[in-house]
């Protein structure tokens, strides 16, 4: 009798842990595709007003090289 119980148990607690993960699941989908929409829509609001061609560009840092030994073969 106690050997069904515990199985049952078991199967409720595993039961239970898919329930959640799907639920979880499925709030993190949601919530990404509340954050891409509002990201797409921001961008294009930008492109419609023309802020895109106003921004700066994104520079890349450069790295200096004054500290490496000269490597070129002679």
């Amino acid at each position: 009798m106690r050997t069904q119980e515990f199985e049952r148990l078991i199967a409720q607690a595993w039961l239970a842990g898919i329930a959640l993960s799907i639920i979880g699941t499925a709030i993190a989908l949601t919530v990404l595709y509340f954050v891409i929409r509002w990201a797409v829509r921001d961008g294009m609001l930008d492109a419609q007003r023309g802020m895109r061609s106003e921004r700066e560009p994104a520079r890349h840092r450069t790295a200096s090289t004054a500290h490496l030994p000269d490597m070129r073969a002679d």
